[in-house]
C-alpha cells in the first residue's frame, strides 16, 4: 500500500515536500503553555536537572538548546557539571540525590561519558518518574513493551510527533527503520509497531539497504552515514525522516540522505531543520508531564 501525501503539507519548488520541524515544535510549545500555567497556579514550576561529565562539544550544543527551549516554556533548569575525572560512584550518587529531590521533576543525563564511566549504568540511577529522556533500562523496557506510562527517548518520540503532525497513516503502512541504537533506532521501531505499522529494521551493516527499503511507505534513518540514502535506495512515493546530523568537510550539517538526489519520494525532513527542531520541544513536554504526575495529589 502506497500512502497518499496529505494535501495540507507545505510544498517546495521541487517535488519533495519538506517536513519541517519548526511548526511541530511551535504546536507542542503552544499546547504546553496552558499546562505550565495550570502547574504555576498550584505553586509548581517544572524543573529539569541536566547532568554532564566532562565537556563534550555535542553535549554543550544540546544543553544550550534545551535550556533555551525550557526557559521559553517558563520551566527552570539546573546544570550539574562534573569534572571529566569524576568517578562512577560520584556520578551515581549525584543521580540518586537528584532522584530523591522533590524540587527536581526531570533529569537529563547527557552522553557520551568519558571512557572510564559506564555508558548505561548511571541512567539506571535515575528515577523512572524523572527519566524524561527515556534512557534507563526500565524506561526502555517500557517503550519496547508498549507501556504508555514511561517516557521514550526524546529523539525517538520527536519522530512520532513529527509524523503525527503531518498526518502520516501508520496502520497498514510499511516502515523501514535504519539504525539500531537504544536512543533512536530500536525505540522508533517499537513506537511504530505500537501504532500498527509493519516494521523492517536494518542498519549500516545491512548488505542491501535498497532491499530493506524496497517496499517502504516510510523510511526513518538514524545511521549517521553521510550520503547513504538517495534515489537508488529510497522507493518512489515514500516518506523519509532523516534523524542523523553529520558534518560535511566544509563544516555544514547534513543527514544520511543526499537531498538533491531523493528522486520522486513524497516527503522528507530537512537537515538541519527537521527532527532536531522537535526534540527539545518533546523534552519540555516530557518535563511538564513528569511535574504533573509528581504533583497529581495536589
Amino acid at each position: 500500500m502506497r500512502l497518499e501525501t496529505p494535501w495540507t503539507l507545505p510544498r517546495k519548488d521541487s517535488a519533495v515536500i519538506e517536513l519541517k520541524g519548526k511548526p511541530v515544535a511551535d504546536a507542542l510549545m503552544s499546547a504546553l503553555s496552558v499546562r505550565v500555567q495550570a502547574l504555576a497556579d498550584r505553586g509548581v514550576t517544572p524543573q529539569l536537572a541536566i547532568v554532564e561529565v566532562g565537556d563534550d562539544s555535542a553535549n554543550r550544543w544540546y544543553r544550550q538548546a534545551a535550556i533555551r527551549r525550557l526557559e521559553a516554556a517558563h520551566c527552570e533548569v539546573a546544570v550539574i557539571s562534573l569534572s571529566d575525572k569524576a568517578t562512577q560512584p560520584e556520578l551515581n550518587e549525584t543521580l540518586d540525590r537528584l532522584s530523591a529531590d522533590d524540587q527536581i521533576h526531570g533529569i537529563l543525563l547527557l552522553r557520551p561519558h568519558p571512557p572510564h564511566i559506564n555508558q548505561q549504568q548511571p541512567a539506571d540511577h535515575t528515577s523512572a518518574l524523572k527519566d524524561v529522556d527515556g534512557m534507563s533500562d526500565a524506561s526502555l523496557a517500557g517503550v519496547f513493551l508498549g507501556n504508555p506510562g514511561v517516557f521514550a527517548p526524546c529523539t525517538a518520540d520527536a519522530v512520532i510527533r513529527l509524523l503525527n503532525h503531518y498526518g502520516f497513516e501508520y496502520r497498514g503502512s510499511r516502515a523501514s527503520v535504519l539504525g539500531r541504537s537504544a536512543v533512536v533506532g530500536r525505540p522508533v521501531a517499537s513506537l511504530l509497531l505500537v501504532r500498527d505499522a509493519t516494521v523492517t529494521q536494518a542498519h549500516s551493516k545491512t548488505p542491501s539497504l535498497k532491499d530493506a527499503c524496497s517496499q517502504a511507505d516510510l523510511v526513518v534513518s538514524a545511521m549517521g552515514v553521510l550520503g547513504a540514502l538517495d534515489q537508488e535506495v529510497l522507493p518512489s512515493g515514500c516518506w523519509l525522516v532523516d534523524v542523523s546530523c553529520n558534518s560535511r568537510e566544509d563544516g555544514s550539517m547534513a543527514g544520511d540522505a543526499v537531498w538533491d538526489r531523493l528522486g520522486d519520494i513524497a516527503a522528507a525532513t530537512p537537515v538541519p531543520g527537521g527532527v532536531g527542531a522537535v526534540t527539545t520541544a518533546v523534552l519540555a513536554e516530557h518535563l511538564v508531564s513528569a511535574a504533573e504526575r509528581q504533583n497529581a495529589h495536589f
